[in-house]
């Protein structure tokens, strides 16, 4: 297999090299804040306050905690080069990614496409080039035909946008996109940028769900579709590398803000003042979580950079040592050859 990166062009002129791992934020499965004010903000934006000035290249943020400001309003975000702005699905949906471990009242506000494109109506397109997804309301399953034509309809609207299409389950009682559809239905995505999915909606292992990617791009390419492969909600050190060798390019998420990537791994975020050299365990646990945050930055530029070295060299796995322990790169290697086997049956 050929791995792949390639350069994203927005309609404003901004090019970006996948793969491109996307800090995500989000005021699902965090606490809201009463202020002075009597209005509500999430934690997160402690987390945003400390990330902004590091993050340039990309981030991802949801309509919905823009319309109700839950979190930081656009001009006081850090203007990255990119930014994906979600339809706000998750943030009222009843679903949570792998990253969660508990599950939260999902009350929430009112929410629709006309709230949506109020949103998308007032961004500031010339300082914050932007990336919108389609719309999707888990109450409300749709075909693959329909979702794929009210999202061009909706896409249209917004001209000087990138597309990133997700795609989602077609019926209520379904949990995993139905990949034979998407197969069937792949030329129809050919005006979409990007074409996204959940990683929780692709099967229910990696195995399957290395399988179900490795399909979507096959197809893609063979009808000549360039639009990269975006995993929505997988920002874990493992699998992205997984599926990036599978043939996904795009990763968003929320393990950043929730654990600490360390050796290689995600973990235990307050663990993290007894594992790095850097600090001591009498460090602060807000303190800790700040480190842990610039950390996290950081570990996702080398590994951006260890995946784009990877796709030119001659399948050298033991490049990913580099992100940890001795080791990663021949445990990469063992599963990418289990992957590459059962293709072959």
């Amino acid at each position: 297999m050929k791995f792949k990166t390639r350069t994203i062009k927005h309609p404003s002129g901004v090019e970006i090299e996948t793969p491109l791992f996307i800090p995500s934020y989000s005021s699902k499965g965090f606490a809201l804040e009463r202020k002075k004010n009597g209005k509500y903000k999430s934690e997160v934006c402690k987390v945003i306050q400390i990330a902004k000035e590091m993050l340039f290249e990309s981030q991802l943020v949801s309509a919905y905690d823009l319309y109700y400001d839950f979190l930081l309003k656009p001009s006081e975000l850090i203007s990255t080069e990119l930014t994906f702005i979600d339809s706000g699905g998750y943030e009222t949906s009843s679903s949570y990614d792998f990253s969660e471990t508990k599950r939260s009242n999902t009350n929430h506000e009112e929410w629709n496409i006309n709230y949506l494109e109020s949103v998308l109506n007032k961004w500031p397109q010339d300082r914050f080039p932007a990336v919108i997804v389609s719309f999707d309301d888990e109450r409300y399953r749709k075909s693959l035909a329909e979702q794929i034509n009210d999202a061009t309809k909706y896409f249209s609207k917004y001209p000087k946008f990138m597309h990133d299409f997700l795609i989602k389950p077609e019926t209520l009682n379904s949990d995993f996109i139905k990949i034979d559809n998407v197969i069937r239905s792949i030329k129809l995505l050919k005006d979409f940028d990007v074409i996204g999915v959940t990683e929780k909606e692709l099967g229910n292992s990696i195995l399957e769900r290395m399988q179900r990617i490795y399909k979507i791009r096959k197809n893609l390419d063979e009808n000549s579709i360039n639009a990269p492969i975006h995993v929505f909600g997988s920002l874990d050190p493992i699998t992205v590398i997984l599926y990036f060798l599978a043939g996904a390019e795009i990763f968003d998420g929320l393990t950043w803000l929730k654990y600490s990537y360390f050796n290689g791994v995600a973990m235990y975020t307050n663990n993290l003042c007894a594992l790095d050299k850097n600090i001591e365990i009498n460090t602060i646990d807000s303190q800790v979580k700040a480190t842990s945050i610039v950390n996290n930055i950081h570990y996702l530029s080398r590994l951006k950079n260890i995946l784009i070295n990877f796709a030119q060299s001659e399948n050298n796995f033991k490049l990913f040592d580099d992100l940890g322990f001795d080791g990663l790169g021949d445990i990469i290697e063992k599963n990418y050859l289990i992957f590459k086997n059962r293709l072959k049956k």
